[in-house]
């Protein structure tokens, strides 16, 4: 029997990358208050209700979808698709996720995790020459029961809040499990040339519900 293994419990309305954000925000309400700043003390409390709407963690109805299936593993719009002439890779997904995006990142298929390399750096913004050089970054190979491999790299910009990540490599996921936190960033998903993309330009995803497509057979 497959035993799957998930990330760390984050059941909680909001995610718990965001709790030292909210704390901060809430003991600064607190400390203008006392001394009579009320102005900050108001756009403290106004920061405080910021903050948990950009952290929220919401529980999402996970769609039923056939073997084979990849789902998006953020919430964003779709900048471009890539048909690309390397051996190993037909598609490169381009996806822009801001902050009114929901951050909390999940797994695009069942398998298990082949790599994991997690790089901290800077938080540029993708306009930058030296963004994709210095920013910090995130790449993960899911690999299904198939051997079917999707890449998924994911940049952070101009974020307060960092990278993170909850899972290891050679563990098993489920599809749709959350793995980790992007905060305002792109996502790049590599998709082999045996994939039947179900996605346009333009169209705005859903981490664990937008469906990306399926693989097919190769005779």
């Amino acid at each position: 029997m497959q035993r799957w293994q998930t990330m760390k419990s984050n059941l909680f309305p909001i995610s718990n990358n965001g709790f030292r954000y909210i704390f901060y925000a809430f003991v600064a309400s607190v400390l203008f208050k006392i001394f009579d700043f009320e102005l900050l003390s108001f756009l403290s409390f106004v920061m405080l209700f910021a903050i948990v709407y950009f952290f929220r963690n919401p529980e999402r109805e996970v769609s039923i979808f056939d073997t084979g299936s990849v789902v998006s593993p953020v919430d964003g719009e779709v900048v471009s698709i890539e048909e690309l002439s390397d051996a190993e890779y037909g598609y490169k997904v381009l996806v822009k996720s801001g902050y009114f995006d929901i951050g909390l990142l999940r797994a695009p298929c069942d398998g298990y995790i082949t790599k994991v390399s997690l790089q901290n750096g800077a938080r540029l913004p993708i306009t930058t020459p030296s963004a994709k050089a210095l920013n910090a970054q995130l790449e993960l190979l899911f690999k299904n029961e198939k051997h079917n491999t999707v890449k998924v790299k994911h940049m952070l910009t101009q974020s307060f809040a960092p990278l993170s990540l909850s899972v290891f490599q050679s563990q098993s996921i489920r599809q749709s499990s959350r793995y980790g936190f992007l905060l305002k960033g792109y996502t790049e998903i590599y998709i082999p040339k045996n994939f039947r993309l179900n996605i346009n330009k333009g169209n705005k995803l859903k981490a664990s519900q937008s469906l990306l497509g399926f693989f097919i057979a190769i005779p």
